[in-house]
């Protein structure tokens, strides 16, 4: 029997997928009709050539669509953390004689660790002085004493800045000394009541 050429056409289509493997039972399965029993027409299998194309296109384009290698992008982040280990040393405590003076005494160090990679400051404040400085106060008598105070070998200026760095920096150690002028005058105590607290203060840019 002689179809038509479009149907032909079909015919030489499933031919070829039949040579390529692709399910070549299902489109004979729906390409014949439930009551067929002998030669093919044309009228007979029409309406189920047309779903057989559609799922043939559909497994076509799902074959098409499976890749044969994939990705993930996996993403994060790491907190910025600055912190202060601030060390009281000995030299802090029990001065004996702070009427006499002292250079470069040696009160605390300080841990400096801080991961921001645009860097960070240290500041430094005297409670009593509101300042860069320091000042002894004598809790009894008011009488008052002032001291600088050295960071890391250098003085510290006006502001209070102690460390201004543009880097990170993890576990560095600097020190704290302080120097006071000697005073004949100031008030004498029977216990440590002359004091002073320096507060530092680290924060990221």
């Amino acid at each position: 029997m002689i179809f038509e050429s479009r149907f032909d056409a079909l015919l030489v289509c499933v031919k070829k997928l039949y040579l390529a493997g692709a399910f070549l039972p299902i489109g004979i399965y729906l390409l014949l009709p439930n009551n067929w029993e002998g030669p093919m027409t044309r009228s007979a299998v029409s309406t189920n050539a047309n779903w057989f194309l559609v799922i043939v296109g559909c497994l076509i384009c799902l074959r098409a669509l499976a890749a044969s290698t994939g990705q993930i992008t996996i993403t994060g982040n790491v907190p910025v953390l600055c912190s202060l280990d601030v060390n009281q040393e000995a030299g802090a405590v029990n001065i004996p004689d702070i009427s006499a003076g002292d250079t470069n005494r040696r009160i605390a160090t300080v841990t400096e660790t801080c991961n921001s990679p645009d860097g960070y400051t240290v500041t430094m404040r005297g409670v009593n002085s509101s300042d860069h400085t320091g000042i002894f106060v004598d809790s009894v008598s008011s009488d008052s004493h002032p001291f600088t105070v050295t960071y890391d070998g250098v003085t510290v200026g006006a502001g209070g800045i102690v460390t201004n760095s543009a880097s990170t920096a993890f576990n560095l150690v600097k020190s704290v000394d302080i120097t006071y002028p000697a005073n004949t005058t100031l008030t004498g105590t029977i216990s440590d009541t002359y004091e002073e607290t320096l507060v530092f203060t680290i924060a990221a840019k």
